[in-house]
């Protein structure tokens, strides 16, 4: 299997699995064997289905877009090897994200609005983070590994039941993006995020239940799961063009960009 193959892979876990204490509860780090039987380090969380199936296919559309995630798992994990721990669901499965093999971090408060500034991906990412509905990105979502490479975790709070497809979600990273634009400067920046939307409208949607939900997979009703947020993605793409001009705060909304252009420099123009 390609390492940028989107599908998600089905592992078993084995100990020892190590609990890693969150701001949402209790993560754990384990090693993980895969179906080539391959050995991985993987983090796991123990989810309801629905849980899972909102990850899952975040994980998977995310890397369709060519978005920074890593390797994405359905985790076989035995309840003994989580003493007091319910393992979130009937089938014993846990989703995994594997670990990064360079040294990851969360930058600190204070430093994360320049660094996504900086970050080539922030737009897609941020635009992507409106499409899903995630308003929990920013600080403690994005991993900077000293590689350079800024990763994205955890949609455990994308795609909530309660949003309408029309809903503008507020993602964290426009709202950086956007802080201390001009009005013209947010026309120019929603005629990008624009087109990272028409990157979106060309995902192959009769393909994706197959790249989220394994043939192999023994997981009850998390097909029901995935199709209803399927259904809410393909609803709510039509309206980004309007959620985008409300999360962007733009005003000026009848502003024609192709109506400005580039100053001419005086002293050239002389010459």
């Amino acid at each position: 299997m390609s390492i940028n193959d989107p599908r998600i892979q089905i592992a078993t876990a084995v100990q020892p699995i190590e609990p890693v204490s969150t701001r949402k509860g209790t993560t754990f780090r384990a090693p993980v064997y895969d179906a080539s039987n391959a050995r991985r380090q993987v983090y796991l969380k123990l989810l309801r289905t629905e849980d899972i199936a909102r990850e899952a296919l975040c994980a998977v559309l995310a890397r369709v877009v060519g978005l920074p995630i890593a390797q994405a798992f359905y985790v076989y994990v035995e309840p003994i090897y989580v003493p007091g721990h319910q393992t979130g669901n009937n089938d014993k499965i846990a989703f995994g994200l594997e670990q990064e093999h360079y040294p990851t971090f969360r930058m600190a408060n204070d430093q994360i609005d320049d660094a996504v500034r900086r970050w080539p991906e922030a737009l897609p990412c941020g635009v992507f983070d409106e499409w899903i509905f995630n308003g929990d990105r920013l600080p403690k979502n994005l991993l900077f590994a000293r590689n350079g490479v800024y990763w994205m975790i955890d949609h455990d709070e994308a795609l909530p039941n309660s949003a309408a497809v029309s809903d503008v979600c507020n993602s964290q990273i426009l709202r950086v993006l956007c802080d201390g634009k001009s009005e013209f400067e947010l026309h120019k920046l929603r005629r990008d995020a624009l087109m990272v939307v028409d990157r979106f409208k060309n995902i192959d949607w009769s393909a994706l239940p197959n790249l989220v939900i394994p043939p192999d997979l023994a997981m009850s009703n998390i097909g029901t799961h995935v199709e209803k947020y399927i259904n809410f993605l393909r609803q709510r793409i039509e309206h980004m063009p309007e959620i985008l001009t409300r999360s962007l705060n733009i005003k000026q909304l009848d502003m024609r960009l192709d109506e400005y252009s580039v100053p001419v420099d005086r002293e050239k123009k002389k010459s």
